[in-house]
């Protein structure tokens, strides 16, 4: 894995600067969702309760549908994608990539949070494996597309206003080679979050 992301970034020639924005947006996303729960008022923490109760019910059951969660995994995740790059080569609406970005560093957060207020040290080993390494390396490609993405826009900006030429197939081309990388990538960490992780839950869920 280490040698894929390496040839990634050199590939997508990102801006150090913008990538450790956006890693530092993730720690902010991820500390804000953690803490958020305890804002929720005694009704909203009761629905969070039995949500993560039916999550872990739907596994002691053997009700996971594995079709149906990689169908809606990959549409989930292979939308993110697409809608960071249509809204990079947009160059003046980019920001919007930063509230994904940060919405989605907000859930691992929160879910991560949800999973101990319920469960206690069963939900912590439980969220470690819900998260981890899917989530994780989910949030880092998103964090280097964003990197990327509001890079190329701040340099198209730029351009503009300095009046230069641009190459819009260049900027074109450099796209779709990033949207099949970012894509290739998402697809392996979604396999292991349907057809995996699952299992590790499980065998978690029955040990303790």
């Amino acid at each position: 894995m280490k040698k894929i992301l390496d040839k990634l970034l050199n590939n997508i020639k990102f801006d150090k600067k913008y990538v450790f924005f956006c890693l530092v947006l993730v720690l902010l996303g991820i500390i804000t969702g953690s803490l958020f729960i305890v804002i929720l008022n005694s009704s909203d923490k009761t629905i969070v309760v039995e949500y993560i109760n039916s999550f872990v019910d739907v596994f002691k059951s053997n009700n996971f549908n594995y079709i149906d969660t990689l169908k809606n995994t990959l549409i989930s995740n292979y939308l993110t994608i697409i809608l960071i790059l249509i809204i990079g080569f947009t160059y003046f609406l980019v920001p919007i990539n930063i509230i994904i970005l940060f919405y989605k560093s907000f859930i691992i957060g929160f879910s991560l949070s949800s999973f101990i207020l319920t469960l206690k040290l069963k939900g912590f080993l439980l969220s470690i494996v819900y998260i981890f390494p899917h989530m994780i390396l989910n949030i880092l490609f998103i964090s280097i597309l964003t990197a990327y993405t509001l890079k190329l826009s701040f340099n198209m900006i730029k351009n503009i206003i300095k009046k230069k030429e641009v190459n819009m197939r260049n900027y074109f081309n450099k796209y779709i080679k990033t949207a099949i990388i970012f894509t290739i990538l998402i697809s392996i960490t979604s396999l292991y979050e349907v057809f995996i992780c699952p299992r590790l839950l499980k065998l978690i869920i029955k040990i303790i």
